[in-house]
């Protein structure tokens, strides 16, 4: 199954299905790669059965796909997959409490599996090979910026160019290792970064 890069969600039940935090998380490890009930059930230390209705619901909603089924001891093991890589509502339901919920809860499973992505990374990607934190091969950041809409706008559309031309790049031949990237921006209330 060849998954879309994004899903615009047409109806509201699909929004609302997504909503659910233990659906989000669900779909946070279908993204990455199919699963089974009983492997999302481990990973999500959730009953199988619990599992199994959320993943009736996704399917129901055409969010998820069975991708594959193997026997395995007599039983059949399903494996099921998310049908896109992102989900962004139509402009008709942008203006939903269950858009803000869903996208809200998408930012915290987004940091949550970078999280877990830090926790199970090799030693090797947090060793410091200079003082120069330029020279590093790993990258952390935070910061709060005074901007206007329309600039934060340009600068993500710039930020995605950036990503798309370092996945061109990865068409040569030279000796190449996995990264893993993760950004999150958004409008906040107030600094807690003192200023200098």
């Amino acid at each position: 199954m060849m998954q879309k890069s994004i899903l615009i969600l047409e109806h509201y039940e699909q929004l609302k299905v997504i909503s659910d935090p233990m659906r989000t998380k669900m779909l946070m490890h279908l993204i990455e790669q199919p699963h089974t009930g009983h492997q999302l059930a481990q990973k999500l230390d959730v009953s199988r059965a619990k599992i199994l209705y959320h993943l009736r619901e996704l399917e129901k909603y055409q969010l998820i796909t069975l991708v594959k089924e193997e026997i395995q001891g007599g039983n059949v093991l399903k494996y099921y997959q998310s049908v896109a890589r992102g989900f962004i509502p139509a402009d008709h339901l942008l203006n939903l409490v269950e858009t803000q919920q869903a996208t809200r809860q998408s930012y915290l499973e987004v940091l949550d599996r970078a999280k877990t992505r830090v926790l199970t990374a090799p030693d090797d990607s947090f060793q410091p090979r200079s003082s120069d934190v330029e020279a590093w091969t790993s990258l952390s950041v935070q910061k709060e910026v005074a901007t206007t809409p329309q600039q934060f706008l340009e600068f993500t559309k710039k930020y995605r160019q950036l990503l798309a031309e370092l996945e061109d790049q990865l068409e040569t031949k030279d000796e190449k290792k996995l990264f893993y990237i993760m950004a999150t921006g958004f409008e906040i209330d107030e600094a807690l970064f003192e200023e200098k």
